[in-house]
């Protein structure tokens, strides 16, 4: 463990995993912070929490919504988005990749992430991006995914076929989520799922009975906590 002096004592400082956290759309950075209060105090011990900003703002009536909120890409002409859009478009999905390649590098190292809704899909993209050669990050850890879906995007099909079998994934998801489906998050999840059965990375998953949100994770803590421990104890393995 790093040490620290203070008053001629030195003391050991607690290791904790840094993760980046993507918002859903019409979400920013200050609104996801709040919706995950009680997430963040939970694992304080084991993790800090970081959030990014969307750097796109949907077009929505101003009277809809509180706040400036954000969106990663656009599948309608019209600057707005929804998970269920078949569509050619993926309007500022680039711009937000250089803006979250710049922010890891800047602020960055991270050893995991945590997307939700939109977010969640756009790290997928993010990873798969990554696997193909085409930006620069370092490899996470970890990932952490609340209600995520495949991108439906014909400029995104390349990633959604690629799979992620060497990156450990925790999926948190709900049954009553009606804006995400939950067999559509089990989908995003198969593509973490290794096709040997002998491989030791099998994605995780925390299945509740809400709808889309992540739930208080109190009803959860065990498997929440049991995950971040096996990754915090690669990261200072490999430290």
């Amino acid at each position: 463990l790093p040490h620290l002096e203070v008053l001629g004592i030195e003391m050991a400082v607690e290791r904790r995993l840094q993760i980046l956290c993507l918002h859903g759309y019409r979400q920013n950075d200050v609104f996801f912070r709040e919706k995950t209060g009680s997430l963040r105090k939970m694992i304080k011990k084991y993790a800090d929490l970081h959030y990014a900003c969307a750097p796109h703002r949907p077009n929505v009536e101003s009277s809809e919504e509180r706040g400036d909120v954000r969106g990663w890409w656009f599948t309608k002409p019209d600057a707005q988005f929804s998970s269920r859009d078949v569509t050619d478009l993926a309007t500022g999905f680039e711009d937000s990749i250089k803006y979250l390649v710049e922010l890891i590098k800047v602020k960055g190292p991270f050893d995991g992430y945590l997307g939700f809704s939109q977010g969640a899909c756009m790290l997928h993209l993010l990873l798969a991006k990554a696997e193909k050669g085409e930006i620069d990050i370092p490899k996470p850890q970890f990932v952490i995914f609340g209600s995520g879906f495949l991108s439906l995007s014909s400029k995104h099909e390349e990633y959604t076929k690629l799979r992620l079998t060497s990156t450990p994934s925790l999926h948190i998801f709900g049954t009553g989520d009606e804006v995400v489906l939950y067999p559509v998050s089990e989908r995003l999840m198969d593509q973490f799922r290794p096709s040997d059965s002998s491989s030791t990375v099998t994605p995780s998953e925390i299945r509740h009975d809400g709808g889309h949100f992540i739930p208080p994770m109190s009803r959860y803590k065990q498997p929440l906590i049991a995950f971040l421990e096996q990754q915090l104890a690669v990261v200072e393995v490999r430290e």
